[in-house]
């Protein structure tokens, strides 16, 4: 076939104009321009981006979707990969429930997501897969000191890998000299590459690629296309309703587990907490009467008092030696008063973006406290002697960095983990206080209210209620 109809191309799912039909045109243009999900109200300043690219003979389109649409490729013109060498050696023994995954993954194409809750091993059943399908690979990361982790993970797993990085003016891409290149997404975005550059690889990770629905990062999808790419992400699910864009691109999840299998032993302290201070209080509108989120959030982290409150369960949770504490916030200032509150003797360091891997991995070993912004916290920490943690700033979702502290098995556990969650009084964080409980429920951790009042008590706050326990 001289000039197939449809084929799979380094630019993705290729299919010739003259073949659609006038409503085919109409589908790929309103399936294929997206606009992230938001209030009525900004709608209109949201801009629509296209994902899918053309030629004045041809569509080139995301290739799961593509072939949903419209079937298998009749050819294929992307390169297969340039071999590992047989030095390059998996060591590590898979537990059942990741070889199920793996297996799974592998029979099925070798293409799409991988969905599990942090802790279960999404880097290391990546990497048995890599040394299975036996091509040089890319792996796609959107922080420095996630391809600092991925260098150290694949220095750990796969013995003979010769590790090269794509970041800034450094392209370390010689399939002569490199097995592996882990690339930061902001490099692929940012330059325009050759045709080809990316030919001797076959086998594509995407760390926690839930980035990749964002307009500036999906652009990645379609500069690199190998014949397996793999998804990673523990929180597939965006609110802005653009998970579509990855699963496009990549397929749909071949495994996932939205909650965590029930652990009962983790206990979740649920703080509520009130201040009659209108500095703290009053929730602050703008012109139109909308809440200023950003404004409510800068009240609540630089309410003293509050702040007080908080470091009170911290230095109470310190004097247990077998405790190590994360205590997360939104803002770094926050985490400095935090800091600035502890006493002397407790060894704390923070964890926060733009710090050399040198000091947070120094501060993770020997910190008792460690002091992190949710940014860092929410993708691939891996501080396996974490026990407990503190929501020292209002969150909405918690799923990944709840799972930073419990990253040791059951078995072998020194004291049970610790969810510190601080619940404050107005509407919009009690809101988001329901959809952590709800997640809490369905993990089955135990949950413990302390100054919580009934609907109808419009005074003074309740007094703390001691030990009440509640089993959920």
């Amino acid at each position: 076939m001289s000039n197939p109809n449809k084929v799979l191309t380094s630019k993705g799912y290729s299919i010739l104009k003259e073949s659609l039909t006038k409503d085919q045109v109409k589908q790929i243009e309103e399936e294929l321009t997206v606009k992230p999900r938001t209030l009525q109200k900004f709608a209109a300043a949201v801009p629509e981006f296209k994902i899918y690219a053309e030629s004045s003979a041809r569509y080139y389109l995301p290739r799961a979707w593509a072939a949903d649409i419209y079937g298998s490729p009749e050819a294929v013109t992307v390169k297969p990969g340039v071999p590992l060498p047989p030095t390059v050696t998996f060591q590590g023994t898979p537990y059942p429930y990741q070889q199920e995954i793996i297996d799974k993954f592998v029979d099925q194409g070798a293409n799409g997501l991988i969905c599990v809750p942090c802790g279960r091993g999404k880097t290391f059943m990546a990497l048995a897969i890599a040394v299975r399908l036996g091509k040089r690979a890319l792996i796609v990361v959107d922080k420095e000191f996630l391809m600092n982790q991925w260098k150290g993970e694949i220095e750990r797993y796969l013995v003979g890998a010769r590790v090269g990085i794509l970041q800034g003016s450094k392209a370390e891409l010689d399939p002569a000299l490199f097995d592996i290149t882990i690339c930061m997404i902001q490099t692929v975005c940012l330059h325009e590459f050759k045709i080809g550059t990316f030919d001797g690889y076959g086998f594509t990770i995407f760390d926690e690629c839930h980035h990749l629905g964002a307009q500036y990062f999906s652009g990645v999808l379609r500069k690199i296309q190998t014949p397996h790419m793999l998804g990673l992400s523990a929180t597939p699910d965006r609110d802005d309703g653009l998970t579509k864009v990855f699963e496009y691109f990549l397929g749909k999840p071949v495994y996932q587990e939205k909650t965590r299998e029930p652990d009962p032993t983790v206990q979740v302290k649920a703080l509520w907490y009130r201040n009659d201070d209108p500095a703290y209080a009053d929730s602050p509108l703008d012109w139109r009467g909308q809440l200023v989120t950003a404004r409510l959030m800068t009240q609540v982290v630089t309410c003293k008092a509050r702040t007080e409150f908080v470091l009170g369960h911290l230095k109470e949770l310190v004097t247990d030696p077998r405790r190590k504490v994360l205590v997360l916030s939104e803002r770094r200032d926050h985490l400095a008063e935090l800091d600035a509150g502890l006493p002397p003797a407790t060894s704390r360091g923070y964890y926060v973006g733009g710090m050399k891997q040198a000091d947070l991995d120094r501060n993770a070993e020997t910190c008792q406290v460690l002091l992190a912004t949710y940014a860092m916290a929410s993708e691939a920490m891996n501080i396996k002697a974490l026990n407990a943690m503190i929501m020292a700033s209002p969150r909405k979702k918690v799923e990944q960095s709840t799972g930073r502290i419990l990253r040791t098995t059951v078995d072998k556990r020194v004291i049970e983990p610790l969810i510190i969650d601080v619940i404050d009084q107005h509407e919009t964080y009690v809101r988001q206080w329901q959809l952590r409980q709800r997640y809490y429920k369905k993990c089955a951790y135990s949950i413990e209210h302390v100054g919580k009042q009934v609907k109808e008590d419009r005074g003074k706050p309740a007094p703390v209620a001691e030990n009440c326990l509640i089993v959920l």
